[in-house]
């Protein structure tokens, strides 16, 4: 664990506990969630809180702004200095939550504890030389400072991926790789698709770290296209076939999946591949699918050796891609690599530069990173950020088909570009509040409207939860007013630029934990295992065996692979 972990870990934080409001965003044609019976519900602090107003007052006003214009160091100091502020004081009201998320006595000897070093079996880390970057954990903002929170909707998934495979090869996820998002947004939830572009919705109940606040899921889901529908797509594959590809069989998974993927194509697509490690070279020319065997003899013949020239294999990678290009066409590179670029340019803000103007002509980027060990975690999530598209983790074979045959196709086509989300909170009934993840995707707030401005890209299908923490004021009633959710993204075939919100109500919250949807309880213990893995200070009263209760629970009600394995992962973390 590295010295600024150790800090963070030790940083009093008994004040903050605090409600998550999982911000669900889910499509509904509609846009919105029914709330015709909001008189009958609510929430009742029933006195348990401290008083909101007096804690908004303590907080310092540093952490207030770093939401508007979030930046890690600005946010690490001002979280510091608010918990200096109030390292005073301490809540109890966590003594009556239910079980489950409810406090628990001391391990036993022998057992593990929640910030404990891994067992000493563990003789080798399996993600060393694993190159992850601390983006910072975002402080509480009083709603009579600013009540607005922007930032760019995200659909990437590999920091949870990356956390498992570690955990299940015998090793500790590092603290700097997890992003609460990408935990969540692993999940798939049951919410309504619109009929077309993203819609919104939201519910909530009480908070498991603190039953006197309020955990809340506002969530964000695209239309649904079918296969058959979708425009004909132009893929190039730029695969790394450097000397490090050889560790684990990386190539292998990446063959594996581009063959899944070649297998479940239409005919009328076109594929290309490039590869690349000193240098680059074209193994396939721009080739019809309906000619799959010559695509995946060219497949079948990749090996792997000598250094990594990432910067040579995009270069004649997006070269190909223009020349496929068709605007009326789906165009996507999709880059395959460890991310150990050792030769050529290796920075990824330089890197970045060399594909804007491709992703802003409509050439998305997908990211897949490989293996365990030796690998490079941000200049992979800087790509996909920057190029228009999503970046996600594999680190078997059989995850390598999945991705690319159950999510990569049924994603391809883009639906609503440079989406943004705006929550606007209600100062009269919302005293503070937090957004848990989403660190390095913030959008300043004045540019939510700033069309210029790169935001998220969202494929048919995609879906994406945001968890928020928040403190209420009091109770609240059915009707009484907790904030506004604005969406707004254009739409890829036409350019006009639409507008979607959602009003928050306290019709949306229900008293008891249990009567919340499994959606809701779903997004919300996983984000909850993501604030405990990156050592948040807001999750130091937090337990693996509390997160590990309510893991069973979801697993025995939803009876789903995934939430199988999370399970198994914190049984394993336990």
């Amino acid at each position: 664990m590295t010295a600024s972990l150790r800090h963070r870990t030790n940083l009093r934080t008994s004040t903050w506990a605090a409600a998550l409001i999982a911000v669900s965003l889910t499509a509904s044609a509609c846009g919105g969630t029914d709330d015709t019976d909001a008189a009958d519900t609510g929430f009742d602090p029933s006195g348990e809180a401290t008083d909101s107003t007096a804690a908004s007052t303590e907080r310092s006003a540093d952490a207030v702004d770093a939401e508007s214009d979030f930046v890690v160091a600005e946010e690490e100091e001002a979280m510091e200095e608010a918990m200096e502020g109030d390292s005073d004081t301490s809540s109890d009201s966590a003594d009556d939550a239910e079980e489950g998320f409810a406090p628990e006595a001391a391990p036993a000897e022998g057992e593990q504890g929640f910030f404990d070093e891994p067992d000493e079996a563990v003789e080798e880390d399996p993600a060393e030389n694993t190159t992850f970057e601390n983006v910072g954990v975002r402080p509480f903002v009083d709603t009579d400072v600013d009540p607005l929170s922007t930032f760019a909707l995200d659909v990437d998934t590999a920091s949870y991926s990356i956390a498992r495979n570690t955990v299940a090869a015998g090793g500790w996820p590092d603290p700097d790789g997890i992003r609460v998002e990408e935990f969540v947004n692993a999940f798939s939830y049951d919410y309504s698709s619109p009929r077309d572009g993203l819609g919104v919705t939201a519910e909530g109940g009480p908070s498991p770290l603190d039953p006197s606040r309020v955990l809340l899921s506002v969530g964000v889901s695209a239309e649904q296209v079918a296969d058959r529908d979708r425009p004909d797509a132009n893929l190039t594959f730029v695969v790394d076939t450097s000397g490090s590809m050889r560790e684990g069989d990386r190539l292998g998974m990446v063959q594996a999946a581009l063959t899944e993927l070649v297998e479940n194509l239409s005919d009328d697509d076109r594929v290309a591949i490039v590869t690349f490690a000193g240098g680059s070279q074209v193994v396939l020319e721009p080739t019809r699918v309906d000619d799959r065997a010559e695509i995946l003899d060219a497949i079948e013949r990749l090996s792997a050796g000598g250094s990594t020239n990432l910067e040579s294999g995009l270069d004649l990678g997006y070269g190909l891609a223009d020349e496929m290009f068709d605007r009326d066409e789906i165009n996507r590179v999709i880059v395959a690599s460890d991310g150990v670029a050792n030769a050529g340019l290796t920075d990824p803000d330089r890197l970045v530069r060399m594909i804007r103007d491709d992703a802003d002509r409509g050439v998305n980027l997908l990211t897949v990173g490989v293996g365990l060990g030796n690998f490079n975690d941000v200049l992979l999530e800087t790509l996909a950020d920057d190029g228009d598209g999503f970046y996600a983790y594999v680190n078997t074979a059989d995850e390598a088909r999945t991705l690319f045959r159950d999510e990569l196709v049924s994603t391809l086509l883009t639906v609503a570009k440079d989406a943004k989300i705006q929550v606007e909170f209600d100062d009269s009934t919302v005293a503070a509040y937090r957004l848990v993840g989403f660190e390095n995707r913030a959008v300043r707030d004045s540019d939510f409207r700033n069309d210029d401005v790169d935001a998220g890209e969202l494929g048919a299908g995609h879906q994406v939860t945001a968890l928020y923490e928040l403190e209420l004021r009091g109770a609240v009633d059915g009707r009484d007013p907790l904030g506004t959710v604005m969406l707004r993204w254009e739409d890829p075939e036409t350019g006009d630029v639409i507008e979607n919100r959602l009003e928050l109500t306290g019709g949306m919250l229900v008293q008891n934990w249990t009567d919340t949807s499994t959606d809701h309880r779903l997004a919300a213990t996983v984000g909850m295992l993501a604030e405990v893995l990156r050592q948040s200070p807001y999750a130091v009263d937090l337990t693996l065996e509390q997160i590990s209760t309510e893991v069973d629970r979801l697993a025995d009600e939803l009876d789903r692979r995934d939430v199988d394995e999370l399970s198994d992962m914190v049984d394993r973390l336990r």
